[in-house]
This record gives C-alpha cells, structure tokens and sequence, in this order.
C-alpha cells in the first residue's frame, strides 16, 4: 500500500491535484477513477489514496456527461405530481423504467406540468400521461431533437409508441360477460384517453348499446359517486365494466352498500390486473403486463439514445377470471 499523502492545498482539491500527488500523468488518474481500461492496482490504490488525503471524491459525473455530448439524465412526463402515483398501475410501470436506466448509467427526473423541464439538458424524455392528446412541450424536445417515447398516448410523429393491446383485452371480459348470459351491461370510462377509446370500442364490440355511466379518473371516491347515482336509477343493471381496477374496486363497495350481492346480482370487470387488498374477493379483470411495460419503454429510451431506430410495441394482455363476475 502506498504511504499517507498530505495535502498541500487550501483550496479545493481538483483532480490535476490528485494526479501531482500520486505522481502519475493527469489521463491515468482518470482511467482510475472511470475504471474503463486497465489501470494496475497498485497504481489505482495510490491514486485513490491521494485523492482520500486531498479529500477529492472524484470527478463531476455531470461534466463527464456533458463531454460526451450527454446529461445523463431522461424525463418522464407524468402530469401532475400530487396525483401522478395514486393509480397503483403507474407504480409498477415507473419501477421497471427506473431499475433499466439506473442499469445503464441513467437518472429517472419526474416532470410535472411546467414547461420549463423540458428545456433541461435531457438524453430522452418518456411521456406517460395517458389523459392528454396535446403537450405544449412538444414541440421545443421536437425542435431540439430529443429522442421521445410515448406510452399508450398519441402516436406522434417522430416518437416511439409503447402500448399493449386495449381493445382486444376489453373485448375478451365483454365475451366473458356475455357468455354469463348479460345484456344489459353498463361502462364506467376513463378520462378522454387513447386507452379509453381502444377499451370502450372493444366492449361494444360485444355490447354495442352498452350504458356510459361516466367518466372520471381511476379514483376510488370518484367512481363511486359516479355509479352511486347510476344504480339509484337504473336498477335492472346486471354488469358494469370499468376501465381500472380502482374503479371496480369502487363499484363493489358501493353495490354492497346498497345490498346487491357481487356477483350475484351485479357483476363487475375491471382492467389492469393490480392487487385490490381493501376488497375480500379477487376481481375479473384485463391484467396488462406493467413490468414489461416498463422495460419496454426503458429499452426504447436506450436504443433512442444510441441512435437506432426503434419499431412500435404493443403488449398483449389476459383476461384473468376472479369472484367479481358469475351468471345473470
């Protein structure tokens, strides 16, 4: 090992320092702190002792970046903060994006409704904010030619489209449904989305007068004042489709509370396929593939960076049957 260093400096310690210290060139310092090619150990040990004396905690992985004509860093454009993470199927899918980037050398930044985060020096920017068709920045990560991965939003020009198969897997719970011998079946819808519209045209595949009861976001109290009113009226309901789990989730409870038995006199779908531990039953539902999602998406972002070229994705879902859904 080599001997202690002392530190003739007062100022902060650079790495030029270290490379005096340890008597070695200013280019192998660096090699041993980058570990990207052979430095010998001894060599490396002395140059780490030197910095540890100095106090030096090595270079400035931004500049690193910057040289490399890169930040380091990708966005994920999820709307608004405060709310972003309360669907549980957000979680999963975030999880995966940021465990392949953090693989690769990458960090994840959250980013709200300011405009202003997309003018950030970013490598690539993931937008996932389903409920929109339009984002005022846009047009700026266009014009700055940022690579742009879009999940199961609008298919813009210039960006890569992740998805999974919406219409098919609403169509399979709408066949499952009417196999149970339900005609008069009911919906309970997102927001305006691109995944709204793929599930409500797959239900009416099967259903094609099938009731809209409302729309909100996947919020349990929402939901569950929206098919409160519904059920106040329209009694002779024998299935409700809704497009999250959360939402299903809802309409149980509120059945309950009005004394119907689920399934028994009310059947109910969900889509998404998360864990629902407030319900003591398992739900029917579209169970969509978060965690592939995520590694999709992520895959995209990396290919986008390097430069190639990258083909759309669309990932199937299953149809999982629960205790939420039995005959008329």
């Amino acid at each position: 090992m080599p001997g202690p260093v002392e530190n003739p400096v007062d100022r902060a310690p650079t790495m030029a320092d270290v490379a005096v210290l340890a008597g070695v060139s200013l280019s192998t310092t660096s090699l041993a702190f980058s570990g990207n090619k052979p430095v010998s150990d001894a060599t490396r040990e002395r140059v780490l002792a030197a910095a540890a004396s100095l106090g030096y905690a090595g270079p400035n992985p931004l500049a690193s970046n910057l040289r490399r004509g890169r930040s380091g860093v990708v966005g994920i454009a999820v709307g608004r903060l405060s709310t972003a993470f309360r669907d549980p199927a957000a979680l999963p899918m975030v999880d995966a994006v940021s465990e392949v980037l953090d693989a690769a050398g990458f960090g994840l930044l959250l980013m709200g409704d300011d405009a202003a985060h997309a003018r950030l020096p970013l490598d690539a920017v993931i937008y996932d904010i389903c409920g929109r068709e339009t984002w005022t920045s846009y047009d700026d990560l266009v014009a700055r030619d940022v690579p742009m991965v879009v999940v199961e939003g609008p298919a813009w020009p210039g960006t890569t489209f992740i998805d999974i198969d919406h219409r098919g897997g609403a169509r399979a719970l709408a066949r499952h449904l009417h196999d149970l011998g339900h005609r008069r079946v009911a919906t309970l819808t997102l927001e305006p989305s691109h995944p709204q519209r793929g599930r409500e045209a797959g239900l009416r595949d099967v259903f094609p007068q099938a009731e809209v009861i409302g729309a909100c976001a996947s919020d349990h109290d929402a939901a569950q004042a929206l098919v409160s009113d519904y059920l106040a009226t329209e009694p002779d309901v024998t299935a409700i489709v809704c497009q999250s789990d959360v939402q299903a989730a809802a309409v149980v409870l509120e059945a309950r509370r009005r004394g119907l038995d689920v399934p028994g006199d009310l059947s109910v779908g969900g889509f998404d396929g998360v864990a629902t531990p407030w319900l003591d039953l398992e739900l029917t539902t579209v169970v969509q593939p978060l965690a592939d999602k995520g590694r999709a998406t992520a895959e995209a972002v990396l290919a986008r960076i390097a430069g190639e070229r990258v083909d759309d994705v669309e990932l199937p879902v299953a149809l999982r049957v629960g205790a939420s859904t039995g005959p008329v």
